[in-house]
Formats: C-alpha cells, sequence, structure tokens
C-alpha cells in the first residue's frame, strides 16, 4: 500500500513539472510569435507562464538554453513529418504534395517557429545540430523525389531544391501579411493547395 501511495505521488510530481516546464515552454514560443523576433524578456515569460523566476532558471538556466529546448522540441516533430517523405506506399507526387501540406500546416500553427529558425539560418552562420539534421535529411529526399518525377539534370537539380526550400520557407515571413502585399491569404486551406500545386508544377513534374 505504501509503495503504491509512493508511486502515485510521484505520478503527480511528475504531472506537475511536466506541466509547468511546458507552460515556460508556450509563453516563450508565444512571445516569439507576438514579436516576431527573439527579443522577449525572462520577465515576460514568467508573467505569461504565471510561474515564477525560480522556475526558469531550474529548468533552463539562459535564455538561450529555453530558445534551444524550444528548437529542439519542434524539430523533432518536423522529423516526424519528414516521415511522409519516406513513405514509398505513397506516389512520389503525392508524397511532396503531402509532405509540403502538413508543414505548412505545422508551421502555421506554430508561427514562432519562424523567427527561431531565421534567426539561425539567415543571421548565423552556424546552424544547430537538430535543425541541420532536419534540413539535410529533408533535402536528400526531396532529391530523391525529384529526380523520380522529373527529367531535370543533374547539374540544374541543386538549383530546384533551393527553389522548393524558398518557396516552402520565404511565405511564412509574410503569413499575416500576404493578403495585404499579394492578394490572397496563405492561412486559406484552399489557397495554400493551391500554391503547393503552383510550386510542384514549377520543378517540372513529368
Amino acid at each position: 500500500m505504501f509503495n503504491c501511495t509512493k508511486s502515485y505521488i510521484g505520478e503527480l510530481i511528475l504531472k506537475r513539472v511536466v506541466s509547468k516546464k511546458e507552460k515556460i515552454l508556450n509563453a516563450a514560443l508565444k512571445l516569439i510569435a507576438e514579436k516576431g523576433n527573439l527579443d522577449f524578456t525572462i520577465r515576460e515569460v514568467v508573467i505569461d507562464a504565471d510561474v515564477n523566476i525560480a522556475s526558469v532558471n531550474y529548468y533552463f538556466g539562459t535564455k538561450k538554453k529555453l530558445i534551444q529546448e524550444i528548437e529542439n522540441k519542434y524539430v523533432e516533430n518536423l522529423l516526424e513529418i519528414q516521415k511522409i517523405l519516406k513513405d514509398t506506399q505513397i506516389k512520389p507526387k503525392d508524397r511532396l504534395v503531402k509532405w509540403t501540406n502538413t508543414l505548412f500546416e505545422y508551421m502555421l500553427n506554430n508561427p514562432g517557429l519562424i523567427p527561431i529558425f531565421s534567426s539561425k539560418l539567415f543571421i548565423t552562420e552556424s546552424i544547430d545540430s537538430t535543425l541541420e539534421l532536419f534540413l539535410l535529411e529533408s533535402n536528400l529526399y526531396l532529391t530523391q523525389i525529384i529526380r523520380e518525377i522529373t527529367s531535370i539534370k543533374e547539374s540544374v537539380l541543386k538549383f530546384k531544391l533551393l527553389q522548393i526550400n524558398a518557396s516552402l520557407f520565404f511565405p511564412m515571413i509574410f503569413v499575416n501579411n500576404t493578403e495585404k502585399l499579394f492578394g490572397f491569404s496563405f492561412k486559406d486551406l484552399e489557397i495554400r493547395k493551391e500554391y503547393v500545386k503552383s510550386i510542384i508544377d514549377s520543378i517540372g513534374v513529368e
């Protein structure tokens, strides 16, 4: 009986710990999305997450480590999405369509990812290992799919790969202003589907 009680208390403590850590992560990601950059303060996180600063220091230590934890968490999810590209049960073109639409939906639901990734890719020369793994793996499978569905020369393929990456990530920078700047809302699912079709058509699918 004592062991059961001890186990139950342990589970409650674990749930409380995970919950508090998640609250901090979610608050930081929310602030990043609202600001469109990484210029949030730990004090802002504390207020938004309704925790004390000691909790932030305990779980993360520094703001840099907090941002790294967010990146690691969400890149792991992106690597799960990546499995779509590996699924040979789906036709190559359909794989590309499904992966692209799923990726767009995920990034739209987690807008704080864009400032994090852009700061790593556009501002600095170094890329963290988890983000690098995602990008290298996606490029590997995208290259294989492009070879299967087009007759593009190898010398041109690398440029098409860059074109796809730009087409995927660049719109997310404008996501809240596409209607104002380009005359359509990127948050509209049907519009995104049309956009994905235009990406695939642009690489010369046979």
